[in-house]
């Protein structure tokens, strides 16, 4: 068991942060699967000795929840995960478990069994932008960009925002880097699309500058092995096809619609859809990918013909599907199974009503042609299950 002459030791090897990002890249080691910015801010928190009500009170993301949520919550089904995942990489003992108080104490075991801290802090990392947007997080990175946390410098309590550096600094992307500022500023004046804040160039990098949406990716909540009630599918899909009749309607199609680019609000618990780097204009020749020409960035969400790349409104229709499926079956995409027609395998996975099914299945069907055309009918025929057409 760990000693308690040992417990209050902190490592100056690592800062909290580094400490949190070391132990983030340990859990994707064993689970591909990244810790959550709220458990990263606890993670932090912890190995500064805050109590919850600190970490509330000092760290932004874990403001506005409430205390006992982030203690009896997260904090609890965070110790347990970091448990299990030490015990498998031998790290603690089968009779140990990881707690607030022995949390340093893990992380110098891992590092003395030769695992290595996090490297060297990104140049961006504390960077003032524009002598306003302070970068304080990198927060993901594709072949096309990189995005950023930061803070406005030049607001009361320092709102969040959303910084993305494109990597490329050829024609191409001053091309693509104009049509997603401009697709931007025409979708962001949605209340659930992200508004774009600025755009500017530095040192030869293009930059774009957007709302933050407070909140958690809905793919926290979509766990294999545990479908959601057919109620709360519902109330999904109604919630994203909301947002995508505005964007069609606007000649967009997203592309990159996925559980990750659709954040559930904190504030409202409404959804958010983010993320607009893979758009299409349909009337425009000209495609802004981000990792592949026909855009989009998790293959499992993506049907036949974007794959080719000619994508339609229909197109973003199947992601939802895909969507609404995963949740009522508890599975993953790639573990159904499809029919000699292309067709997804699926109901025997769900407790689900014929209409709904009816609905879910004409929206991924292979054919594109047979689908809901766009948004706005997809949207139609949920809202006559829930009596507001």
């Amino acid at each position: 068991m760990v000693s308690l002459s040992t417990i209050s030791l902190k490592p100056e090897i690592m800062t909290p942060d580094e400490a949190s990002k070391f132990l983030d890249n340990l859990v994707f080691q064993q689970t591909t699967e990244h810790l959550s910015r709220l458990e990263q801010s606890i993670i932090r928190g912890v190995l500064q000795s805050w109590t919850y009500k600190e970490i509330q009170a000092n760290d932004p993301i874990a403001r506005g929840y409430c205390v006992g949520y982030l203690g009896r919550y997260v904090g609890y089904n965070l110790w347990k995960k970091l448990t299990k995942i030490l015990k498998k990489a031998e790290i603690i003992g089968q009779d140990e478990r990881v707690v607030a108080a022995n949390l340093w104490d893990c992380i110098m075991r891992a590092l003395q069994q030769g695992m290595q801290p996090p490297k060297s802090t990104d140049p961006m990392l504390g960077k003032l932008m524009r002598m306003r947007y302070r970068i304080t997080e990198h927060l993901v990175s594709t072949d096309y960009s990189d995005t950023y946390l930061a803070e406005d410098e030049n607001l009361p309590d320092r709102p969040f925002c959303v910084v993305k550096r494109l990597k490329s600094q050829s024609d191409k992307t001053s091309q693509m880097y104009d049509r997603e500022s401009r697709v931007l500023y025409r979708l962001g004046k949605h209340d659930r699309i992200p508004e774009l804040l600025a755009r500017f160039e530095e040192n030869g990098y293009f930059y774009l500058v957007y709302e933050f949406a407070e909140g958690e990716p809905i793919a926290q909540e979509l766990i294999e092995g545990k479908p959601w009630e057919e109620k709360r599918v519902i109330a999904l899909l109604q919630d994203i096809l909301e947002i995508l009749v505005f964007v069609h309607k606007q000649d967009i199609i997203h592309r990159d619609v996925h559980p990750q680019n659709l954040i559930e609000r904190k504030s409202d618990r409404k959804i958010v859809l983010i993320d607009f780097g893979a758009v299409k204009e349909i009337n425009s020749s000209q495609n802004s990918g981000q990792t592949k020409s026909h855009g989009g960035t998790q293959q499992e969400y993506i049907p036949p013909e974007q794959a080719i790349g000619s994508p339609r409104p229909c197109s973003d229709i199947y992601a939802i599907g895909i969507i609404g499926i995963q949740a009522l079956t508890g599975m993953r995409p790639r573990q159904l199974r499809v029919d000699s027609k292309g067709n997804l395998i699926w109901r025997d996975r769900a407790k689900v009503c014929s209409q709904l099914a009816d609905i879910l299945d004409k929206m991924v069907l292979y054919a594109f042609g047979d689908r809901y055309p766009s948004a706005v009918e997809a949207l139609e025929a949920i809202s006559q299950l829930t009596g507001d057409s």
